[in-house]
């Protein structure tokens, strides 16, 4: 005979364990939101803010705004997909990573002020700024936006999402360094020997 009894009930809120909490989630995509506000209210105006890409920028910026959107959208796209899960507290590390690339991002914006451009170019009153973090490091709002991305892509707690995330804007900006050197090393004086004595996008590291 059937035994009704011998069914195991599901524990609450069982189906949802493997997802996580949304609250860190949602928190991660605030911190996204707060990415592109700075993003439109701390760049000057003018040539700094013009997507008009030059030869010299090798199409590195709309490699860098696609991944930009691929990654927003792999949390979303995997979140029901079984995968290995990060330690719960990947989330509110992730945030807090988020927090200082922000802060890191904006201090290299407004170190840079107008020289700080969408795309690659050089003007020619331009001149190699070693103030604020660009005393170590040579590209710190780079720095700031993949601890920014990768905090987000933490607050996921995917393991998919995070080593997509850092395999994509990883190459993304490779390639951007890689074409910004070549440009400034021809066009901006005292640039190789800028290089020379810093890192590139770590202190002391790389």
């Amino acid at each position: 005979m059937w035994n009704a009894g011998a069914v195991a009930e599901p524990r609450p809120g069982a189906g949802r364990r493997h997802r996580g909490r949304p609250g860190w989630f949602l928190a991660g995509y605030a911190g996204i939101a707060g990415f592109l506000a700075l993003e439109a209210l701390t760049r000057e105006r003018g040539r700094a803010a013009s997507l008009d890409a030059s030869a010299d920028d090798q199409g590195t910026t709309r490699m860098i705004v696609i991944a930009y959107g691929v990654a927003a959208e792999l949390p979303l796209l995997l979140r029901r997909v079984p995968s290995p899960r990060l330690p719960p507290a990947a989330a509110p590390a992730g945030l807090a990573l988020q927090a200082t690339g922000l802060a890191l991002r904006a201090w290299s914006m407004r170190t840079l002020g107008g020289s700080y451009t969408r795309t690659l170019r050089a003007d020619e009153e331009q001149a190699v700024i070693t103030a604020g973090p660009y005393r170590l490091i040579r590209h710190p709002g780079y720095t700031g936006s993949l601890l920014t991305w990768t905090g987000f892509a933490l607050t996921s707690r995917s393991l998919p999402v995070l080593a997509l995330t850092a395999g994509l804007l990883g190459r993304a900006y490779q390639r951007r360094i890689e074409a910004e050197e070549q440009l400034l090393r021809r066009d901006l004086p005292g640039y190789p020997a800028y290089q020379q004595r810093t890192k590139r996008l770590i202190p002391f590291v790389w």
